[in-house]
């Protein structure tokens, strides 16, 4: 029979770069081209997982009743090999046969009754064809070694609500024995038969005691509430080897920290932790260790969002009231995450209260929210509802003058249980940006307009004891309309002549199926494997040249939709080695096609933790990440002109290889401190081809467009917190390199990527006045940013871009840009400060409130710059010449009321 080939090249066939694996065989049948079968294969191996696993309970699980209450150890291995139907054999002399013993009544297995009757000996017993054999041993048996381990399991939830509790710990003091829930509230741990008592601990809750008689698997649900003295700055604590190298952020966290003109953003609080950066508030994205936002994986409920900001990034669309957690990565990715170079942010939301109705509502300058939370039937079937909408703009613009904005969130979520064992989820959310910055003095006009829209249906099922699946439908859909005015003015008058704008329209729709299980080999290794198959298509460049901005995408001219999929695979485990090593390795395989382009990459990932005391731990993680979608900026047309475009042969796909290093300290209660050090190196990065502008609505020309390099960034990352009754201080530093090398920039020389900050600093204080008063400030200073202007931009005359079609409406509006240099200035440091002071009274009846006043920017400084297009009437030369800042001082005032 003729082999089976596998090719593992960049082509996705035979080539000079790939390599061909052969497999010989009667069933060779996997190959990559028959990746949808990859939800077959997976359950196939879930469902024999079971019986296999059951399998592995052999004799020492047999039920036995010994009639011996009192006798020696002779008179009970005796009774066994006369009544049990099993054979136990033992050399004479290897411990004392005429030793007297006691078994409890409570004994139900033969290994229980064994483990009683030779506690002490220094014997070890070996399964082998249907018998047990006992031979010496040189200590003593050890206090469960005969013991049946069973399985206590079940869903940690919150009381009354039945929110899952993400991160629960369940501890079995006397064995020392615990687990750390998932996501979905779901534990497992494994325990020796006989009594046990359980202890359920979470930050903010009171702790849960359970006692459980273990004589076989065993499913133990469990309720926490809320503790009502929880503190107004949280920092959460771990037991044992960090899980992860990720971050948890829990609603309340850092709320002191993350107030934006009166709005709460949770996702804020990321920018005070080292590697994060958002200086300029009017950017689209979070930056993140150097890295680009394209290379920040932002998921929402497991749907990838494209542009998950409002007001160009100032504010993020994630309601603070409707949040459960938010995971971050950004030196540990674990093997389910794919698509994201420099981080994953993956925000959970709430999934309704199952037994009352409530909710909470928020009223500022900016922005009005309410959300609620309910059952339609108790105990079955909640649902939550969350809907915020930006404020008229005459309030914001007392302070801000020539910025309009206009937003909304709209986010609907129904969860029904089916029964213990099964619940099913539906979730769809909806939001717009409606956004007008004019700058009166120059007459220029930036418009914008984006959106995304996303709707899932998941399924979450107890499998057994030992495993747990989740299956997702997911739908994303994101839209982008800019907009740029720029001015013509006449050489001898220096008067504005004319008007011109540049429109582009642009969207991206995605569709996935994913399924993960989770399967608890024993307490000490856990086993996580799943797959994904995505399908999208991109419809880019859409552009048009007008006397005004244009709002209807209707108008566009149209360019060829590119559809592209993927499929993946990921395994890992994590390993618990002793109480004091930890390991998680994994791999993660991705399969991309658009049109004829194939690719297939392996991701292999690593995590270790070495917990050196109580309080002191070190840990390590290496990381390959591959990313198949492109972010391309127009670097002179305005904000926001952002266009994604698949991987193609000649635009390979974003790679990149991390190394991570770092200690941590945590002193209960008080203190902890974190250093990280990093190296990453990225290949086949993006930078705008010089000269040349993305209104090409042909489709061979856009990837002419578009150059690719290669990156590096290192750098050191610090972090320290102070806890304590009345002051509590957070301190984050970075200090890092950046830098990207293309042929065609620079003459190929390196230099320094327009996000290189060497020094980033946060110092947030919280000072607790009394019971319902509290005083914080929030201190932000990072070293300015690297960019390139173009000293002249001017039309492209002798046609160097070759415009075929002389009829085309575009080619008077193609620009060659001319750069003397790369990167050749660089802004003023960029400091902030923000104070606010907060009141809480004591909660009466029902109602409870928070009111919230402080200053946004108390010194004034700039937030960012942006330049636009200014020229002339018969040179048609455009010149950058116009600069504005946004966000200067701004006072605000919230309330909030929560039911």
């Amino acid at each position: 029979m003729s082999p089976f080939r596998l090719y593992l090249g960049r082509t996705g066939g035979p080539s000079a770069e790939g390599q061909t694996l052969a497999f010989c065989g009667k069933c060779a049948t996997f190959a990559i081209v028959h990746f949808p079968h990859i939800f077959l294969w997976l359950a196939i191996f879930s469902l024999t997982w079971m019986p296999l696993a059951a399998q592995k309970k052999g004799i020492l699980y047999r039920p036995f009743h010994s009639h011996l209450q009192k006798g020696t150890i002779g008179d009970f291995l005796t009774d066994i090999n006369t009544r049990s139907g099993i054979t136990v054999e033992y050399a004479s002399g290897i411990f004392p046969l005429d030793k007297e013993v006691t078994a409890g009544s409570e004994i139900a297995t033969l290994g229980a009754l064994l483990q009683t009757i030779l506690a002490g000996q220094h014997v070890k017993a070996i399964e082998k064809n249907d018998k047990i054999i006992l031979i010496p041993s040189p200590g003593p048996l050890p206090e469960d070694a005969l013991l049946p381990q069973y399985s206590v399991y079940g869903i940690v939830g919150e009381e009354g609500s039945r929110e899952p509790m993400a991160d629960a710990v369940v501890w079995e003091p006397a064995t020392r024995k615990g687990t750390v829930c998932n996501i979905h509230g779901y534990y497992s741990l494994s325990l020796p038969e006989g009594r046990h008592r359980l202890e359920i601990t979470h930050t903010g809750y009171n702790p849960v005691i359970i006692d459980i008689d273990l004589h076989w698997d065993q499913r133990t649900d469990a309720a926490m509430t809320p503790r009502e003295d929880i503190p107004e700055v949280i920092v959460s604590g771990r037991k044992g080897p960090k899980r992860n190298g990720g971050e948890t952020i829990v609603p309340g966290q850092y709320d002191p920290f993350t107030n934006f003109l009166g709005e709460n953003d949770a996702i804020r609080s990321l920018y005070i932790l080292p590697g994060v950066t958002n200086v300029t508030d009017a950017s689209s994205g979070l930056l993140v260790r150097g890295g680009e936002q394209d290379e920040n994986l932002f998921l929402l409920d497991g749907n990838p969002i494209f542009n998950p900001t409002h007001m160009l990034g100032a504010l993020s669309i994630v309601d603070k009231t409707s949040l459960k957690a938010i995971q971050f990565y950004k030196s540990d990715f674990p093997s389910r995450f794919g698509g994201g170079l420099s981080s994953v942010i993956d925000v959970y939301t709430k999934d309704g209260n199952m037994q009352k109705w409530g909710g909470e509502t928020n009223v500022n300058f900016l922005a009005a929210s309410t959300t609620i939370e309910g059952p339609l039937k108790k105990d079955r079937t909640a649902v939550m509802a969350s809907f915020r909408h930006s404020m008229p703009n005459f309030v914001l613009n007392l302070f801000e003058k020539d910025f309009f904005s206009n937003f909304y969130d709209a986010h609907f979520k129904v969860t029904h249980l089916l029964n213990r064992n099964n619940k099913l989820t539906m979730n769809v959310y909806s939001g717009e940006d409606n956004l007008n910055l004019q700058t009166s003095d120059q007459n220029l006009n930036n418009r914008q307009r984006w959106g995304n829209r996303m709707a899932s249906i998941g399924w979450t099922h107890v499998l057994g004891s030992q495993s747990f699946v989740t299956t997702s439908v997911n739908v994303s859909h994101y839209y982008n309309l800019a907009g740029f005015v720029y001015t013509i003015y006449n050489d001898s008058t220096g008067l504005p002549v004319t008007n011109h704008s540049f429109n582009t329209y642009s969207s991206i729709s995605h569709f996935n199926l994913r399924t993960q299980f989770e399967v608890n080999v024993t307490n000490d290794v856990t086993l996580k494997y799943g797959g994904e198959a995505a399908f999208a298509k991109i419809k880019p460049f859409e552009s048009k040249v007008d006397s005004t901005i244009a709002i209807d995408p209707s108008t566009f001219q149209r360019s060829v939709p590119l559809p592209y999929h993927e499929f993946d695979l990921y395994a890992e485990s994590e390993i618990r080695a002793g109480a004091r090593f930890l390991l998680r390795p994994g791999i993660h395989f991705s399969s991309f096609h658009f049109r004829d382009f194939a690719f297939n990459s392996f991701q292999p990932r690593f995590y270790m933790t070495y917990r050196l005391s109580t309080s002191h731990q070190l840990f390590a993680a290496y990381n390959r990440m591959t990313q198949y979608l492109h972010l391309v900026t127009n670097p002179s047309l305005g904000i926001n002109s952002d266009l994604w475009v698949p991987s193609t042969p000649s635009l390979q796909p974003e790679e990149s290889q991390t190394v991570d290093l770092g200690y941590s300290y945590k002193k209960s209660g008080e203190y902890s401190l974190g250093v990280d050090v990093y190296w990453k190196e990225m290949k086949n990065v993006t930078n705008y081809a010089e000269g040349k502008s993305f209104f090409i609505n042909t489709d061979s020309l856009w990837e002419q467009n578009i150059e690719t390099g290669k990156g590096r960034s290192y750098g050191f990352e610090l972090m320290g917190e102070k806890t304590g009754q009345k002051l509590n201080i957070h301190l984050s530093y970075a200090l890092s390199w950046n830098w990207r090398q293309f042929d065609q920039v620079n003459h190929g020389r390196e230099f320094p990527f327009k996000y290189d900050r060497r020094h980033v600093i946060n110092l947030a204080t919280t000072y607790k006045v009394d019971k319902s008063k509290d005083i914080s400030a929030l201190w932000m200073f990072a070293t300015g940013d690297v960019y390139s202007l173009p000293e002249r931009i001017y039309p492209d005359y002798d046609n160097a871009q070759q415009i075929l079609h002389p009829g085309d409406l575009l080619q008077n509006y193609r620009f060659i840009y001319h750069f003397s240099g790369v990167n050749q200035y660089r802004t003023p440091p960029y400091s902030r400060f923000d104070l606010s002071v907060s009141y809480h009274p004591p909660r009466k009846r029902r109602f409870g409130f928070n009111w919230t006043a402080g200053v946004y920017n108390v010194f004034g400084s700039p937030s960012q710059y942006s330049y636009g297009l200014a020229g002339t009437l018969h040179s048609r030369s455009i010149i950058i010449v116009s600069k504005e800042k946004l966000f200067n001082i701004t006072p605000y005032i919230s309330m909030t009321v929560d039911y």
